[in-house]
């Protein structure tokens, strides 16, 4: 028994110590086409504001543009490609992630800690 709380109280420590310091991160979001680019282009801004908003700070933004799904998602067959790598406090990824699950403009998103 007085190994598995010295066990917990080490992964608490090692938690805490993380969750302070921001964390760099690498996220691909698929958003539905638009007819026109300067839609496109106002769902980029709206995603740079949403990152900056939570007080992470943008290291890349890049719009890959229209391409092919491997599958189709809600009877489409092409979507538009960003990948972002920023660094953002762990804390503040989830409520990223839950802004772009109710955001109907988004059909698919992953986020991962960039390694690197």
């Amino acid at each position: 028994m007085a190994v598995k709380e010295s066990r917990r109280k080490s992964e608490a420590a090692d938690t805490q110590v993380a969750e302070g310091q921001p964390h760099d991160y690498e996220m691909v979001v698929v958003l539905r086409p638009a007819a026109a680019d300067a839609e496109n282009e106002k769902a980029v801004e709206n995603l740079q504001k949403m990152i900056e908003g939570q007080g992470g700070s943008i290291k890349q933004m890049e719009p890959w543009g229209k391409k092919k799904l491997a599958y189709p998602i809600a009877h489409l067959s092409e979507g538009y490609y960003i990948l972002v790598r920023f660094n953002l406090d762990p804390a503040k990824t989830r409520e990223i992630e839950n802004k772009l699950r109710i955001n109907e403009q988004v059909l698919r998103h992953l986020l991962v800690v960039d390694e690197s």
